[in-house]
């Protein structure tokens, strides 16, 4: 049985299917910059998915271990089996955390590029939400309200996972 692996994010594109052979108009460079943001873009996208599915799986996990406790087990195994699961979920959420801050990183010094590209060729104006330097940083501060879930999700994780790990012990002890 072949089984077919689903890829999120698409390659980025070749230089060349960009970028005519040669020294680059800037309208090629703006395409190619944003063809790079918007592959980055599906990379951070795929690992916060690849992120919200593990611990959506871990927490159903967790909450049927935490309330599967029988007389063949016992009750000692709640103190063994959710505090591993407790444990899967923090250690998933604390690797994730650099590739979703590289993803962001890269886009970042993608979008530096883009807008040196407009700042130095005007005509390009037309091209960006953005006309003038007030409307930018406007851009730059929704945008960044808008990652804030990506980049704090994460923590969000981290922190549930240690009082899930917690909860075990101060239920049969407490």
């Amino acid at each position: 049985m072949k089984v077919e692996m689903v890829i999120a994010a698409s390659p980025p594109p070749d230089t060349e299917e960009v970028i005519a052979p040669g020294h680059p108009t800037d309208n090629e460079l703006l395409a190619y910059y944003r063809s790079e943001i918007r592959f980055e873009s599906e990379v951070v996208n795929g690992r916060l998915q690849a992120l919200l599915g593990s611990q959506a799986f871990l927490v159903i996990a967790y909450a049927t271990a935490m309330t599967g406790s029988t007389t063949r087990w016992g009750d000692r195994m709640v103190l063994l089996v959710p505090p591993l699961f407790s444990l899967l979920g923090f250690m998933l959420a604390l690797m994730a955390l650099p590739g979703i801050r590289a993803g962001y990183a890269a886009i970042g010094k993608w979008e530096e590029k883009q807008r040196a590209l407009h700042h130095r060729s005007h005509h390009l104006i037309e091209f960006t939400l953005a006309a003038n330097d007030d409307q930018t940083r406007d851009m730059m501060r929704r945008g960044q309200r808008g990652a804030l879930f990506a980049h704090q999700a994460p923590f969000v994780f981290l922190t549930a996972w240690t009082i899930f790990c917690i909860i075990p012990f101060y239920l049969y002890w407490g």
